[in-house]
């Protein structure tokens, strides 16, 4: 069982305590050139992150000429009031002092993530038809509402710890949608698998869409292999299941696994909700590099995205 942060987190003067869990680091793979770090995941708050930076100013909702309809910019929950802003924050979070310092710091860089999101989308904007103009509106909102959502049911201990899991994760949400509104392709990310049944002890993958993947390693079978249990947490557009993007790798050796139980295939997991399937990988001990522990878990809708080890 694998965890990114062991023993209790020191808080400072004023800070919130840290009640029992485990922060989680699921390394982000939407990162090229502005976090390191959670998409997938979440972000590592032991890593040096910096968000996007909002190239255009703070988006307002202004109605362009050709319609009455206003482009309604993200307006975050943890800062209400006003439209997203580029924020300044230090680079790495997970080195601050407080639980609270910890937290403030990944809502900075998501909001500026968001502001930098909002120009992308006022400059389509702009060039839209109303219906047009109109679905970019419902589609900024459907993702924002999900994002909340899938967060808190990743990170949900009890713990004031969860406050940092949830804005690192809010951090990964709006790394992965700039990332894939920009056409940028990050690299593969490298998580770390785990036995835990404890969905915030899972490292995350997060898709561009918003759904969040993670693993368990749950037990061996007789053959010498091993049965991992994928779990998805879908974002606004929902996810379809498809049990061959789920195998396991190292090198050219691959297993696709045999599904356990009923056949997952198709299956429509509905935004914000969890969903769960078993796939036995018993082919492991014909790898001719197993010995060398280089093989891993993974998520590969088209070419690789993320593995875990």
């Amino acid at each position: 069982m694998s965890k990114s942060w062991r023993g209790q987190l020191a808080t400072g003067r004023g800070s919130k305590a840290v009640n029992g869990g485990l922060l989680t680091a699921a390394a982000s793979v939407t990162a090229i050139g502005l976090l390191a770090g959670c998409h997938g995941s979440s972000a590592s708050v032991a890593g040096n992150t910096a968000a996007p930076a909002s190239t255009a100013g703070t988006a307002t909702a202004i109605p362009t000429s050709s319609s009455t309809i206003a482009f309604v910019p993200v307006t975050e929950p943890f800062d209400p009031g006003h439209p997203a802003r580029s924020m300044s924050a230090p680079a790495n979070c997970g080195a601050q002092d407080t639980t609270l310092a910890m937290e403030q710091c990944f809502e900075n860089k998501a909001e500026t993530a968001d502001a930098s999101i909002d120009t992308m989308r006022q400059a389509s904007f702009a060039h839209a038809s109303a219906a047009q103009q109109a679905a970019i509106n419902t589609e900024d909102s459907a993702w924002l509402a999900a994002r909340k959502t899938v967060c808190a049911k990743a990170y949900q201990t009890g713990g004031t710890i969860d406050g940092i899991n949830i804005a690192s994760c809010l951090l990964d949400e709006s790394t992965a949608r700039f990332d894939a509104l920009k056409g940028i392709t990050p690299p593969e990310a490298a998580l770390k698998s785990t036995d835990s049944t404890n969905l915030s002890d899972l490292s995350w993958y997060t898709t561009p869409e918003g759904s969040r993947i993670g693993m368990i390693d749950t037990q061996g079978d007789t053959s010498g292999g091993v049965i991992i249990a994928w779990v998805v947490i879908a974002g606004a557009h929902g996810f379809t299941v498809n049990p061959a993007q789920f195998s396991y790798r190292d090198g050219s050796f691959t297993d696709t696994g045999k599904i356990q139980g009923a056949d997952p295939s198709g299956h429509q997991v509905a935004p914000g909700t969890e969903y769960q399937f078993s796939v036995d990988y018993s082919h492991l001990s014909a790898d001719p590099n197993g010995s060398k522990g280089s093989g891993g878990w993974v998520y590969a809708p088209g070419t690789p995205v993320a593995i875990w080890r």
